[in-house]
């Protein structure tokens, strides 16, 4: 059997105004295996000073980034200038190392599945770190992703638990788009019977009900019901139509064990 394909889970940090790489203000990757390989990484072209006009930035995201902002006797952010004492510092790479590290990230030539939440512009600044340029960007980096949210709106799933710590931080965002990928896998496993397999379990029942019950003048004692397969369409789609009612008010899943 084929190995299962890496699953890898993007997140970036950036000026929603700035499509540029100067927009981009950090990165972060981890992936699937047991022990994930993370790499983070925190933009060292990014225009700092453009930021200080935006407020959600100010207030969400560059807590978590080495800088330090500069503000008037009103408390007006004036200026943004990188902190070489904070411990994050050293995470401080220009875009061309960026890009050489998530070529090494990326290695060989098959893409793996990545993953991102709300993630369009995070895949669109990954592609950009390369020029846009497919035929130049290394083979192994994704060209497409898989977006979380329109996943979980396909299976139907519940929203993510609230990201009680460090949102907006890069690689925990990663780590947290990670966990929630793993919540919509189990939760899909969970609802893989569907409408038409339970109505024909419902029908089952029915017949072997019905052969413990006395028999109808419409269906004299002896006479077998009809197999699903040769039910009318008006017969199955009301079997169906139960099966709907059932899985819309309760979680109706397999026994453990079964397929």
């Amino acid at each position: 059997m084929a190995d299962a394909r890496r699953c890898v889970y993007l997140d970036d940090e950036f000026d929603p105004r700035n499509p540029t790489l100067s927009g981009l203000l950090a990165l972060g990757l981890t992936d699937d295996a047991e022990h994930p390989a993370e790499y983070y990484a925190i933009n060292a072209d990014a225009d700092l000073d453009a930021l200080v006009d935006h407020p959600f930035i100010l207030d969400h995201v560059l807590p978590y980034l080495p800088v330090e902002v500069e503000r008037d006797v009103d408390g007006t952010p004036v200026r943004i200038r990188w902190d070489e004492h904070h411990p994050d510092y050293a995470r401080v790479l220009p875009v061309s190392q960026i890009a050489d590290d998530i070529a090494a990230y990326f290695p060989g030539e098959d893409e793996p599945e990545l993953l991102a939440r709300y993630g369009k512009d995070d895949l669109a600044y990954l592609h950009r770190l390369f020029g846009n340029d497919w035929g130049t960007m290394p083979r192994g980096v994704p060209r497409i992703f898989t977006d979380l949210e329109v996943l979980r709106r396909q299976l139907g799933a519940p929203q993510p638990p609230v990201q009680l710590a460090d949102e907006h931080h890069a690689l925990a965002d990663a780590r947290f788009n990670r966990d929630f990928h793993e919540r919509l896998l189990r939760f899909q496993e969970m609802q893989r019977i569907g409408v038409g397999e339970l109505a024909q379990q419902l029908y089952a029942a029915f017949v072997v009900g019905a052969g413990k019950r006395p028999a109808q003048p419409a269906r004299p004692a002896g006479q077998p019901r009809p197999a699903w397969s040769a039910l009318t369409e008006t017969q199955r789609h009301h079997h169906e139509r139960v099966a709907q009612k059932l899985l819309a008010q309760f979680d109706v899943r397999r026994p453990q064990g079964s397929r």
